[in-house]
């Protein structure tokens, strides 16, 4: 039996991620821990782990994953938002947490330390511990790279020499001017924990310290990479495993009904984060009520009537506020979302173009990366009209260029059983039946 501390930030994105991780270590009778918010202790727990509930004392840390304020419609995160939230959200409380950590390792004695990428106090315990680690990336690949322009912008691989000249250029700006403050306070805090100096930028640092780096995709979602670390390892995705209590609504039978008839099936989903349905929900629900499609939209947790009453609903919308899309997916045509990285992975997973909107967190990468595939269109627009969203549905259903490279993904999702690969390679890690050197790291 293996001992297993998995460590998480409080958000729905980073924790339901490790669920079926543990799902699969826990049926193999090795014995999971979970270090995280307070509120995901029931969820932890239905899983099957030990919950190690963040101290009270340090909740308030971590505001930055709690529902904040919705933004204007039109509003752009600056990158005066963007360093607040990282200098406040994901370096700020990592001394109290290595701290509380520490006390944890020192007392349950895992065999591996196991981190969603942003967790950065897990890693670091590891490190100072001599303990083996394991990240599993909650987003698209942050790695800086040759190949690549920095995280965030949104913009897809340039080709040639200009490109990489493009890269070059607005990564080393990145580094030196954009994220200097958060720069040079990641390189204090390894200096105040007593660890060594890292070369490059900060936000590849994850990668230089765990044994293993795993990205929940394929390949072809992700921007090639010459550089790529070897510690990388595409596993697939971490589709759900169950766990929400639900029962079929009374009008499932008009999703089974559509799709044996071929009526196009659509599903609206605006996660589980930015929830004001004016976001996406409206606007899609009003882009789409004269549509010949069935659409079926989720609330993300809010009941349906605070989104629209029974009498406003257009009669071809079902409004719930959950619905597992591994249920759903198999019959639907098209997925419009707000570009969260699970559901995306699902949509695809299932050979599922996309329409994708959202310009906050990870979105806009997400988005880019779905047009950058050729598997979906891409809004730029964090809160789009009715009439932006009614042309990319009307682009995607009536182009088959993004149906089949929806489905060239899901054939190469299929060849990968990510959960399974991933905890193949925890353990693998836990044994130390890896070696990694850093020394590639050092340009």
């Amino acid at each position: 039996m293996t001992r297993i501390l998995i460590t998480t930030m409080p958000a729905d994105g980073h924790v339901r991620p490790g669920l079926p991780l543990v799902h699969e270590l826990v049926a193999a009778g090795h014995d999971v821990a979970w270090y995280t918010g307070a509120k995901y202790v029931d969820l932890v727990e239905r899983a099957g782990a030990t919950a190690l509930p963040f101290p009270a004392e340090l909740e308030s840390d971590f505001g930055l994953f709690e529902d904040r304020p919705e933004v204007d419609a039109d509003h752009t995160p600056g990158i005066r938002e963007l360093r607040r939230d990282i200098l406040d959200g994901f370096i700020a409380p990592v001394p109290a947490q290595v701290r509380a950590l520490t006390r944890i390792v020192r007392c349950w004695a895992p065999d591996v330390i196991v981190s969603d990428s942003t967790f950065v106090a897990g890693p670091s315990v590891a490190e100072l511990e001599g303990i083996p680690s394991v990240a599993f990336s909650v987003v698209p690949l942050v790695l800086s790279s040759v190949d690549t322009a920095p995280f965030g912008t949104g913009l897809p691989p340039a080709p040639g020499p200009l490109g990489r000249l493009r890269n070059l250029v607005l990564n080393q700006a990145t580094r030196r001017v954009v994220m200097g403050a958060p720069q040079r306070a990641a390189t204090r805090l390894r200096a105040d924990l007593g660890l060594p100096a890292l070369p490059g930028f900060f936000m590849d640092w994850v990668a230089l310290t765990v044994d293993r780096f795993l990205v929940p995709t394929v390949p072809s979602f992700e921007y090639p990479r010459r550089d790529l670390p070897s510690t990388v390892r595409f596993v697939g995705p971490f589709l759900p495993t169950g766990g929400h209590p639900w029962q079929r609504p009374t009008w499932w039978t008009d999703v089974t009904e559509a799709s044996r008839t071929g009526r196009p099936v659509i599903v609206v989903t605006q996660g589980t984060l930015a929830l004001n349905p004016d976001n996406l929900l409206r606007p899609a629900i009003r882009a789409l009520a004269d549509h010949d499609a069935l659409v079926v939209a989720t609330t993300g947790g809010p009941d349906p009537d605070t989104v629209l009453t029974p009498d406003e609903r257009p009669a071809n919308l079902r409004l719930t506020p959950f619905v597992p899309f591994a249920e759903l997916l198999p019959m639907a045509d098209l997925m419009i979302t707000n570009g969260g990285y699970g559901g995306v992975q699902f949509a695809l997973a299932h050979g599922v173009p996309v329409v994708g909107a959202g310009t906050t967190e990870d979105k806009m990468e997400v988005n880019a990366r779905v047009a950058w595939s050729g598997a979906g269109v891409n809004l730029r627009a964090n809160r789009p009209t009715p009439s932006q969203i009614s042309a990319g549905v009307r682009t995607v259903l009536a182009d088959g260029r993004f149906r089949s490279a929806a489905q060239r993904l899901q054939a190469e999702y299929a060849q990968y059983d990510g959960a399974r690969s991933a905890v193949r390679a925890i353990l693998d890690v836990a044994r130390r039946d890896v070696a990694v050197s850093t020394a590639e790291f050092a340009g």
